[in-house]
């Protein structure tokens, strides 16, 4: 008995690897709630053309044609129109499933992205289980923490539009509200640190 209580957890593991869902697979089982721009057909038409070696495209339900312009086993970025943009990014978990996120990205002079987190079934979860934001002073300079002015900063940089990319399995935020300030930008911009704020998955969450 006491053998069997010990090979059980490997026996889970096993199950849960052999039925873990790829990203393909994942993807055209979206719920249209979740993507709204494309049918379960629309999602099936990417693949139907990568497989063919053509562009990966589809027509979106407003008529426009969207782009995946990446696919890997655990990532998928699809330009859906001229200012939009939406990756998803699966997260192994140590149980052999995969944790979904997807970024919704408004593209233009100041992007601005958006993140949502679900299970392979696209149960969804709550973010803040997962991740904590990164704040505005996070991404400042020590020096500039100290500053006078910072009071001044905050006041005019209430949007604080962040812009988000996946990069081999790292979620990088970028700060993009600074060009909402104004002439005043530019005294601000050196108070802002050049890399971008990078956070990883450690199994359970979504850490600095």
């Amino acid at each position: 008995m006491r053998r069997l209580f010990s090979i059980l957890p490997m026996l889970v593991l096993a199950f849960n690897l052999l039925n873990a869902a790829d990203l393909r697979t994942i993807f055209i089982n979206m719920p249209d709630s979740v993507m709204p721009l494309f049918t379960k057909s629309e999602r099936m038409d990417f693949f139907d053309y990568m497989d063919s070696g053509m562009e990966a495209k589809a027509i979106n339900k407003l008529g426009g044609e969207s782009v995946m312009t990446l696919f890997r086993d655990d990532m998928l970025s699809i330009n859906t129109s001229e200012s939009g943009r939406a990756d998803i990014v699966l997260f192994k978990r140590k149980d052999g499933t995969s944790l979904v996120c997807m970024i919704v990205t408004v593209l233009g002079n100041y992007p601005d992205s958006r993140l949502s987190f679900y299970n392979e079934d696209w149960t969804p979860i709550p973010a803040n289980s997962l991740i904590k934001y990164p704040s505005m002073e996070d991404y400042l300079t020590k020096k500039a923490l100290k500053n006078d002015s910072l009071p001044e900063l905050q006041r005019q940089s209430m949007l604080r539009l962040q812009s988000v990319s996946a990069v081999d399995g790292v979620l990088e935020f970028n700060y993009t509200s600074l060009g909402y300030i104004g002439e005043d930008a530019e005294y601000f911009r050196d108070w802002f640190k050049d890399e971008p704020i990078r956070f990883f998955w450690n199994g359970k969450r979504i850490k600095r």
